[in-house]
């Protein structure tokens, strides 16, 4: 059972994920995927530099390809993707991630992989087949493989995390900003253009979507997060990112106004059922709850 402390500070990262979510919609609308990610990045550096003067223990190379993980590569198949898909969608398929940081956990850190927590990733996985072949207006298919694959990658860096990181989470999260923010600035340069156009020509609308997403979606929710995986094991943490589902579409149909369609109802509910069942939220009849 996990500690209330524990418990309530589960719940930050999916409420601030799920809202910022919904406003990266419009801020990468203005901002470049990769330049918005980097200038979200070089001020949390440029804050945890001045606020936290300690240096990372982990060595630097594990750091290096956490920050891969966790902030470039995520970041540049994610933030491409959601200008190409509903966050309605892209909020459900995202949450493929939890199924697979659990599969790597099991493999990288050998946590237990039981029948239970099997038969919820199936279920999850049949919400998603609905939720992108159902619908009447089908999304485009390269995007969501973009979005799974961000939440793999993602997932694989949240597992290197628990199995390398021995600082804090405040640290880790001061670490993923030091060494994303020159990969993010690399791939801003190789990639895209007109990074300054969009910083001359953004409004208070675009700066205060800009400031959002990074002080909530990314600064609160990740102490949060690396703060909680320091306490608890992966697989009790990752569930807690399913309640990003029903923020970020809630937010999204009342903030950017997008519509439901049935097979995202139905699909979204069979994925949040599967994720409630890997878990253990919810008991499945003949098996034990282990």
């Amino acid at each position: 059972m996990m500690q209330p402390r524990n418990l309530l500070l589960a719940l930050v990262p999916p409420l601030c994920w799920g809202t910022g979510f919904t406003l990266t919609k419009p801020a990468v609308s203005h901002f470049q995927p990769l330049f918005l990610m980097f200038l979200v990045y070089a001020a949390i550096a440029a804050v945890m530099v001045v606020t936290l003067r300690a240096w990372p223990r982990t060595p630097w190379y594990k750091l290096f390809l956490i920050a891969a993980c966790s902030v470039t590569i995520q970041g540049a198949l994610l933030f491409t993707a959601i200008a190409h898909v509903d966050v309605t969608t892209a909020s459900l398929v995202l949450q493929t991630q939890v199924p697979i940081a659990i599969v790597l956990g099991w493999l990288l850190l050998g946590e237990a992989l039981n029948a239970r927590k099997i038969i919820g990733t199936a279920i999850a996985l049949t919400g998603v087949a609905i939720v992108i072949g159902l619908p009447e207006q089908k999304p485009p298919f390269l995007p969501v493989l973009a979005i799974i694959g961000a939440g793999a990658v993602w997932a694989l860096g949240q597992v290197l995390t628990r199995l390398w990181s021995v600082d804090t989470g405040l640290m880790v999260l001061k670490a993923n900003a030091l060494f994303g923010v020159p990969q993010l600035l690399l791939a801003t340069l190789l990639i895209e253009r007109g990074q300054w156009q969009s910083l001359v020509t953004a409004g208070a609308r675009e700066w205060f979507y800009l400031a959002f997403v990074g002080m909530i979606g990314f600064y609160v929710a990740y102490v949060a997060w690396f703060t909680l995986l320091k306490r608890v094991r992966v697989d009790e943490a990752t569930p807690f990112v399913l309640l990003m589902t029903p923020i970020g579409v809630l937010t999204a149909v009342i903030w950017l106004g997008e519509q439901l369609q049935l097979p995202q109802v139905v699909g979204g509910a069979i994925l949040l059922l599967g994720l409630a069942v890997v878990s253990g939220l919810v008991k499945v009849p003949g098996l034990r709850r282990n």
